[in-house]
């Protein structure tokens, strides 16, 4: 079944708190979702590669995301005085990137000005248009991902709006900055401290927000991410943003994810039934 999940702005203040009397929101489960039990099954020890690697092929959700939300065969069902976020975890916790350093200026008004027009309504997402997330937005994961590994790269996925990356394990640097064409993944490259995999990221375009909230960027964007199995079944990734151009500091954000065995990437076809395009056709807000 395609999917199309409705993104905007004002959802996610309201969800995160910053704009006093608005609603959390509801948004669909992945036709694939289980009960919440059965993402609790046992789980082997952690595989291994023949050459010793951690073998993290298949199937993650976030820890309290969507996929752990399912409450009955109609998808999810928000309970009195409870609601989801529109990133797809549950809005009693903090959501994804916020503790974030301070902004300077330009970026710091420019984010203002964002949040002042958001909290009078929705504004324009790019990614309710079908544009990619990008990263690390992308990283959230609302439906879960699936990882591929090979001896060069490791290829994750997303199924929401089948945002993809790839991790080269061979190159032991980017390319020189004028011949990087920014991309919404960006370049990465990666390598293994032990058991923990490393990944370095330049080359995000500049209009790709690092939140759900529209938090801006320069080119000089750089993400690094530690990923490690912490325990059977469970990835931590710290994430750690450094932008010297728009942040006072660099800052941290740490997402988990869960090992679902009994769950298979789905297709997701954004612009199927988007409600952000009208009719015939039309845009109901559109990029700048």
């Amino acid at each position: 079944m395609s999917r199309s999940l409705r993104l905007s702005v004002t959802a996610a203040l309201a969800a995160a708190g910053m704009v006093s009397g608005l609603m959390g929101v509801s948004v669909p489960v992945a036709s694939a979702a289980q009960p919440a039990a059965k993402a609790k099954q046992e789980v082997p020890q952690p595989r291994r590669l023949s050459d010793g690697k951690p073998n993290w092929t298949g199937f993650w959700s976030p820890v309290g995301g969507l996929l752990e939300q399912y409450r009955g065969p109609g998808g999810t069902a928000v309970a009195a005085g409870d609601s989801v976020r529109s990133d797809g975890g549950p809005a009693s916790q903090k959501p994804p990137f916020s503790g974030a350093s301070p902004l300077k200026s330009p970026y710091k008004e420019q984010h203002e000005a964002y949040l002042a027009k958001a909290a009078k309504g929705s504004v324009a997402d790019p990614v309710a248009l079908c544009y990619p997330p990008g990263m690390p937005r992308m990283m959230v994961m609302v439906y879960g991902m699936e990882l591929l590994q090979t001896p060069g790269q490791i290829a994750m996925t997303s199924e929401w709006q089948a945002a993809s990356r790839r991790i080269w394990l061979n190159d032991k640097s980017h390319p020189d900055p004028e011949e990087l064409n920014p991309t919404y993944a960006g370049h990465s490259i990666g390598k293994w401290e032990g058991d923990t995999l490393v990944i370095d990221t330049v080359g995000i375009r500049t209009d790709v927000p690092v939140d759900f909230l529209g938090l801006p960027h320069s080119d000089k964007l750089h993400v690094v991410e530690r990923i490690t199995e912490r325990s059977p079944g469970i990835l931590e990734s710290e994430i750690t943003i450094d932008d010297p151009e728009a942040f006072t500091a660099p800052w941290k954000t740490t997402m988990t994810y869960r090992y679902r065995p009994d769950l298979r990437l789905q297709e997701y076809t954004c612009l199927e039934n988007n409600r952000n395009v009208g009719a015939n056709g039309e845009q109901d807000f559109g990029r700048k």
